[in-house]
Order: C-alpha cells, then structure tokens, then sequence
C-alpha cells in the first residue's frame, strides 16, 4: 500500500495563484510514488480538496464550494466535509508545504501541521517566521558574520507619525533607494525611488501591502545570485549558484512568473571565481545549518563591489527550486523523496520526547477554582 502525502498550496497570500502551480506539479510528480491528497487554501484560509486539484487550471473561476470537498487536519488525519459529515481521507505519513508568501510559507502551515500531529517535509514554524520577517532576516544574518545591505526598518504606525524622519533616514544610503514590504515575496510592492517624492510613494505603496517596511541602499553593480539546499539522511545539500539576470532596476514579479520564468532570465550555474561561489555555498549552508533548516530552501545574494551580501531566504521557493537538483524534472521526484523521509525522520526524533500531561495542578486547586483566598 502507498503511502499518503498531502501536498498543500495556495494560502492567505498575494501569491495563492503562483504557489498553486508550485503545488500541482509537485502533487503531480509525487503520484509516482505516494498516494498524494492535493489540499487548496484559499485566500479566505477555508481549505478544499479534490482530485480536480492535480490539475491548476480546474481553480480558474471555479466555485470552489461547488467544485471541491472542505477539508480540515486533526489528530493525525486529513478529513473531507460530506454534507454535514467528515470523512477520514487519510492519516499522512507526511506533508508537503507548497505556499507562498504570507498565510502559508510564514510559519501558519507549520504551525497547523504540528498541532495536527503531522510529520513536515518543509522548514518548520520558528524558521519559516523569522525568513518570512526580512528585519529579522537581516539580524539574524548579522549574527553570524554575514553581510547584508544597509537598511531600515519603518513601521507604519511610526511613519504616520514621523515620516518625515523615516524619509530622511533612508536618504543617507543616497538615492537610488529600495523598498519594499517587509513580510512579502514575489517583489510584490517593491519599488526603486530616485528622488524623494519617489520614496514618499514608495513608502506608501509597501504600505499597501504590509505594515512594516524595508528601505535599504540600492546597489547599481549588483549581480543577483542565488543558491538552493535541502537536508536529506541528516545531510545538508548545497547546489551550485545561479545568476539571475533583467532589464530592469530589480528582478520583478513579470520576470519571475512571465516571460518563461526565472528559468529563462537567470545562468547556471552562474559564472563567477571559485571563490565566491564557495563562499555563496558557505553562508547558504551556514543559515541552513543555525537556523535549524528542513526542506528545500533558496537563499539569495547580491554581489557588488567585491562584497558578498545576503539578501533574502525564501523557505517555499517557487516550484522548489527544482532546476537547482535536477537536469529535468523526471529525476526531481528523488529529492523529493529524501525531503519527505528526512521529514518523517525529524518528526520521530520530537514524538520520542516525554510531554508533561498532567503536573497536578488543576487538582490541586480542588473546589476553589481561580477563586482568590480571603483574608
């Protein structure tokens, strides 16, 4: 008997439609070898199953109460509203985490997962916040030697109070400055300013979209690079680097999802002195390594001036990253496997340790309740 794995993807995120592309083809590939249980989440959070969800194009304008069954986790299953019953799909071996962005890729997924009792293949809550969060990023990297551009951080209840001193504080990197939302991806609301009206709207533009803003210097020469990793049998594998190019001021969401995709804008692998490319490898490793990583991830550099600085880490990188370990995407079901079995591994390891059920306290209050003792 195959064993079950659901595969979750859309969310409560600017970018439910890429990561349902994201899920289908890592849905479909798995049916090789699992018994795969596809589960949507809208932009609303209300998730749905189907066997309509192997296929992206069944969610173009579909009624999605009509077309597929509600679905919710709980004690180890997946179940599917009938009518007013629930009915058991399965009780997973273990779950893929295929959302983008807000709602999924932040930590809520796993979050949900391990209150469900459920093995992840994919970064678990703590990690997937803090890489979500690009301020904390940042700290995070500082912590362990590694270089980052410049920046500051406004958050909005603070920029309607003083804008003017966050605008100012952002000139002293000089213009050309980037913002951009603080807790987002896919370069939704980022923006290149050049003059200071510029900034003033691109403050409010990031706004659009998240509470919390990131203003850093923007560094003309810069080359974008990035590199992919993923633990399997305990082993953390680093691929070789990319360098993704454009025409314009910063990779953006057309480039990304248009256009042929980041496939076709970016080199690999990337032709850079060995030199630097081992020291991309090292830092991918490095966070991968301290911040207690699992799944594929894709960690993204910048190099200008002869400096390396890390950029972002997005632990749900689209379509996994899967050119970054496979020719094609025949052989790319392998390292999914080892993703999936690294997972189950890491959730026998926590199951094994002792949880306190009962310490006596709620029968050591007796019939006083939280009654506060008298005199």
């Amino acid at each position: 008997m195959q064993k079950s794995v659901v595969v979750l993807f859309g969310g409560r995120s600017c970018e439910n439609e890429v990561s349902v592309i994201t899920g289908t083809m890592a849905a479909n590939l798995l049916r090789e070898r699992y018994a795969v249980y596809p589960v949507y989440i809208a932009q609303s959070g209300a998730m749905y199953t189907g066997e309509a969800l192997f296929s992206a194009a069944t969610l173009r304008g579909a009624d999605l109460g009509k077309a597929f069954r509600r679905a919710l986790f709980s004690e180890g299953a997946l179940y599917a509203l009938h009518g007013r019953k629930l009915r058991e799909l399965c009780r997973p071996y273990c779950a893929l985490n295929c959302c983008h962005g807000m709602g999924g890729e932040d930590g809520a997924v796993s979050g949900l997962l391990d209150l469900s009792g459920i093995p992840n293949a994919s970064p678990d809550l703590a990690a997937s916040a803090l890489f979500m969060d690009k301020a904390l990023t940042k700290l995070f990297a500082k912590a362990l030697g590694i270089k980052t551009v410049p920046y500051v951080c406004v958050r909005e209840a603070e920029y309607r109070r003083r804008g003017a001193f966050a605008i100012r504080c952002a000139e002293k990197f000089g213009y050309p400055v980037l913002v951009k939302p603080n807790r987002l991806g896919s370069s939704i609301g980022v923006t290149v300013a050049r003059t200071r009206a510029e900034l003033a709207l691109a403050f409010e533009c990031a706004f659009a979209y998240d509470s919390c803003v990131i203003a850093e210097a923007y560094l003309a020469d810069r080359r974008e690079i990035n590199c992919a990793a993923y633990r399997a049998g305990g082993v953390v594998v680093v691929s070789p680097c990319e360098e993704v190019k454009t025409e314009s001021a910063f990779l953006t969401f057309k480039d990304k999802y248009f256009d042929g995709g980041k496939e076709e804008h970016g080199t690999f692998p990337a032709e850079l002195p060995a030199e630097v490319s081992e020291k991309v490898r090292a830092c991918t490793k490095l966070l991968y390594r301290k911040a207690f990583l699992r799944g594929i991830v894709r960690a993204d550099f910048l190099l200008s001036g002869g400096e390396v600085y890390f950029n972002e880490m997005n632990t749900v990188p689209g379509s996994l990253s899967w050119y970054f370990f496979s020719k094609n995407l025949r052989g790319f079901p392998e390292v999914l496997s080892a993703v999936l079995e690294q997972g189950v591994a890491d959730a026998r390891l926590r199951a094994g340790k002792r949880l306190l059920k009962n310490s006596g306290v709620l029968t050591a209050l007796g019939g006083t309740g939280n009654k506060r003792r008298q005199g």
